[in-house]
């Protein structure tokens, strides 16, 4: 989903009016913590087996992903440590074969990411 950076125009007509800018979400963007709850109810099933620990690592990136995309659109600034923890998680899941992290170490290597990252949200009730 896109934002939108909404630019003020200048002041009523004096010389030394400066611009002011504020971040403005679009209509159907998405919040962060809106973005968080959605990761979290993709995680609720867990897994049990190779196959079914596949299929939830590839949605809770997905929804990591609109997390981060969710946190960048927002403030990046704010949001710059649980950016960081989906690109490592999405850089793991990368080296390990995003086909193959059904393999319990793979997943675990991933998913201890993301588990701060939702840890971040817990400790910041800001963001």
């Amino acid at each position: 989903m896109a934002s939108v950076l909404v630019v003020s125009g200048c002041g009523g007509g004096g010389g030394d009016a400066k611009p002011s800018a504020s971040a403005s979400y679009s209509k159907g963007a998405v919040w962060p913590r809106d973005a968080l709850d959605e990761y979290q109810r993709s995680t609720y099933s867990g897994c049990s087996d190779a196959d079914s620990c596949q299929k939830l690592m590839t949605r809770e990136l997905a929804a990591a992903a609109k997390v981060r995309e969710a946190m960048q659109a927002k403030d990046p600034s704010l949001y710059a440590e649980p950016i960081g923890f989906v690109k490592e998680a999405e850089r793991r899941a990368d080296h390990f074969g995003r086909d193959n992290l059904g393999a319990k170490g793979n997943s675990l290597a991933v998913s201890l990411p993301l588990q701060q990252m939702a840890a971040w949200f817990r400790e910041h009730p800001e963001g």
